[in-house]
Order: C-alpha cells, then structure tokens, then sequence
C-alpha cells in the first residue's frame, strides 16, 4: 500500500530517535515504517483496533502490555528500551484534551528519564490551530510548524519539561484524553438514561437482569441509571474501544466493570439483557452514517433472547434504518425536540 502523503510528512520531518512512540496512526504505516528501522517501538494509540494491529506486528502497546493509562505505561517501559531519546509521531489529535494527554504523558516520562523528546504531529491546515501550539508549548521548551507539504503541515516539540497529567474533573466527570463529552453528560446520553429508567430494565427470564451500555464514552449513561436506582453496579457493564474513555468510565463508575473492547467482543453472544447506545455519529465536522453500524451489529450478537436494545440518535439524521437492518422489532420509545430513542428487539 503507498504510504500517505501525510505519513511520509510527518515521517521526513521527525529527528531520529533511539526509541518510537506512535501516538495516532490510522494507517499503520508509521508503526511499520519504526519497527522497520529497528528501533523500540512503544505505541499509545487509544483506538482498540489499531493498537492490537500494533502489537501484532511488533510494538509494545499501552493497554496490552500493561498498563493503559499513558504515563504509567512510558514509566514502566520507556526506562526498558534502553535508549537516550524518543521520538513521538502521529496524527495530530481531534481534542486538545488529547494533545495535553500525550503532550505531558511523554515530556514528563522522558523528563524523568533524563532522556531526550520530540514529538512530530502532523494534519491537515485547516485542522491545525495556534491553540495546539499553546498546548505543546506547555510541555515542551520549542514548538515550531514544519514546511507545508501540500494541504498539511506538522507541528513539532523538543525539550521535554518536567511535567505529569491531571485529568480534569467537573460536575461529577472525571475526563482522560480526549474522551468524548468530556466532564459532562451528553445531552443525547441523558435523554436515554431518562427513557431506560422511566420503562425499567428486565430479563428476558426470572434472572437478575444484565445490562451494558455499549460505546459508554465517559460512562455518563451507566452513572445516569445507577443514580436513578434503576440498575446496581453488579448488573450493569460498559464498554469502549478508546482508551481515553474506558480510563473515563472507570473513574466515573465506581464497583462497574469497564472493558477496552471493540463493540462487546470479548464478551459471548446473548450475554446482556438490555443495551443502552449513544453513538457516535460525527468524524471531525462531518456525519458519518457508517460509525454506528459495527455498534448495531455488536448489540444485536450480544443481545439475550427476549432483550432490548435502546439507541438514541439526533432525530434529524434518522439511523431508524439501520436498526431495522439487524433487529426484527423497533418501535419509537420516545422523543424531543433534538433526539430520538429506538427500542428494538
């Protein structure tokens, strides 16, 4: 496969390093192109998938060799590779909450190695913002642009600080990363917590009834139905396949078993009850139809005989369509004036 015109970017502009972290490689090209030079390779992207096609192919991976949260995981392995300075390159992270995440996590672990750090983020111009700088700016002592190659460009940081990452907490939320909704619950995700509590949950037997919420972000929708006493945290479950937001939900969920998955794998076919779902439904600006739909499949595999799943959406984009593709039963459970719950079966 021909390597993007960003990837070979971002790979021309970096020094070499001793040592690679790769922090956001949609392609695997950048994981390849270390591993290729020899080099230790320690990868911290959040995304499930990716990161065990990382370390499938060689590199040690936050989350898999444990442990996942990103400065705990350089602590232990970083001193491991022997090496006098890493080189940090990816995509440039969505959130600045991301970007702050990585930024501190590597400066402070090189810092306290005594080790020498770059890192090289590269993206689109019109993703690329002075606010990244600022962020960067606050763990490293330079930040600078790369040239322009094309439509992209990179920003890169020398001279790690010594410095540590403190998720910040509000309203209830603590909030790693880039974890979607941040410290707050997501208006699409109260709306079905409200509408899973007022039905009730049940099992399709005399069993204590088992619950999941699928794609659980921040765990705002399981912490929603255990305030509102219409689950225990020994029924309910929640599961993500970014990191960010499973180290979120075990925060915010405490005595709940939160998984890094990819849409309920690692658990067996008919093993919930009820499934409550809040997708996402936008990449960047954009709405892609095509986010929901490995979720949809996931929930029908996992739901039990006689269960339900719930799913709210925004009611103008109207993903009715994809339910009623995988699920023989659905019925509008109800709506407002921005968001619509599915109740299919």
């Amino acid at each position: 496969m021909e390597m993007r015109t960003l990837d070979r970017l971002i790979l021309d502009t970096a020094a070499e390093g001793d040592a690679s972290a790769i922090t956001l490689d949609p392609t695997g090209a950048l994981t390849a192109a270390a591993l290729g030079s020899g080099r230790p390779v320690l990868s911290v992207d959040s995304d499930y998938s990716r990161a065990h096609a990382a370390h499938a192919t060689g590199a040690t991976v936050a989350g898999i060799n444990e442990p996942l949260l990103i400065d705990d995981f350089l602590a232990t392995h970083l001193p491991l590779t022997g090496a006098s300075g890493i080189v940090a390159v990816g995509e440039m992270p969505k959130s600045l909450g991301r970007l702050d995440y990585l930024a501190r996590s590597i400066a402070g672990a090189a810092a306290r190695a005594g080790m020498a750090a770059q890192v090289v983020f590269g993206g689109n111009n019109k993703h690329l913002a002075r606010s990244m700088n600022d962020v960067l700016a606050q763990s490293f002592d330079e930040v600078t642009a790369s040239r322009g190659r094309g439509k992209f460009r990179c920003l890169v940081a020398s001279g790690p600080r010594d410095v540590s990452y403190t998720p910040p907490t509000a309203n209830g939320f603590t909030a790693y990363g880039g974890v979607f909704s941040g410290t707050k619950a997501d208006h699409g995700g109260t709306f079905l917590a409200t509408v899973v509590a007022d039905l009730g949950v049940t099992a399709g037997s005399d069993a204590e009834p088992t619950v999941l919420d699928l794609g659980c972000g921040n765990g705002s929708v399981a912490k929603q139905l255990l305030e509102a006493g219409a689950v225990t945290a020994g029924q309910i479950t929640a599961t993500d396949a970014d990191a960010d937001a499973v180290l979120s939900a075990r925060a915010n969920l405490p005595g709940v078993t939160v998984t890094w998955d990819d849409a309920g794998s690692r658990f067996a076919e008919g093993s919930f009850d009820v499934i409550a779902l809040n997708p996402p439904f936008h990449d960047r600006a954009g709405v892609d139809a095509t986010l929901v739909q490995h979720l949809l499949d996931g929930a029908r595999r996992l739901l039990a005989p006689g269960g339900e799943l719930f799913m709210v959406h925004n009611s103008h984009l109207r993903y009715r369509g994809e339910v009623e593709k995988r699920f023989g039963r659905v019925q509008q459970a109800a709506r407002n004036e921005r968001f619509t719950v599915l109740r299919a079966g």
